[in-house]
């Protein structure tokens, strides 16, 4: 994970902009699993994002975890400009590298495709466009997300959470958003997720939390 990170930063740190960087845990279930880091940078209104999870270094002797994705995304026009991918679990290996053109065209992996552009983000994207909207509870929001080679539409139920609890003791004021359509993979995989935001503005992504028939994995924020 942390040579993808520094060659972002570096990329970075040439053109003088300053970067804003999550680091999380990530949990499976009560163990120790690994860690992720969301990177945003933004000059002259270009977003650059790097979203990054890999594996703590005892499971990856079982099972190896290292995904990532970086984003170019033009935050004045919304529209994405880049959009890098590398999927490394276990035995499956995949990576895709796209660019976007004004004219509805994709280039994936060197070839062509025709794709409407228009609104169109990816997670690192979504995430930083997330942290600057403001929430009213019960809202519903509709996003079109690329994701790797394809696009589908994502909506988000919007909640505002209170104090914690005794039986939610680690829940912080805040809004929870939770998506309200699904997918034939995350119905048969029985996958549901939920992402935490801060109460303050602009919103910081404190947790993300996946729910699975084959368990829970929970993306924490590390405390400063």
């Amino acid at each position: 994970m942390m040579h993808k990170i520094l060659l972002f930063v570096m990329l970075l740190s040439a053109t003088g902009a300053s970067a804003q960087t999550y680091s999380y845990k990530v949990k499976y279930g009560l163990v120790q699993a690994g860690m992720a880091t969301l990177i945003h940078t933004v000059e002259d209104d270009v977003l650059n994002s790097i979203f990054v999870i890999e594996s703590s270094p005892w499971l990856s002797t079982l099972w190896t975890l290292s995904d990532s994705v970086m984003t170019e995304y033009l935050i004045d026009v919304g529209r994405l400009v880049k959009h890098t991918k590398a999927i490394h679990e276990g035995s499956y290996h995949r990576n895709y590298e796209v660019t976007f053109s004004d004219s509805n065209f994709a280039t994936v992996n060197g070839k062509d495709k025709e794709v409407d552009i228009q609104g169109l983000r990816d997670i690192p994207s979504l995430l930083y466009d997330l942290s600057l909207t403001k929430f009213q509870h019960g809202d519903t929001l509709q996003y079109r997300m690329w994701d790797g080679r394809g696009s589908g539409v994502l909506m988000l139920l919007v909640e505002k959470i209170g104090k914690p609890s005794l039986f939610k003791p680690f829940e912080k004021p805040g809004w929870r958003l939770t998506p309200l359509n699904s997918t034939r993979k995350s119905r048969a995989n029985q996958i549901q997720l939920s992402m935490l935001y801060s109460k303050s503005y602009p919103h910081t992504p404190l947790r993300i939390e996946i729910d699975t028939k084959y368990g829970n994995v929970q993306m924490r924020m590390e405390d400063p």
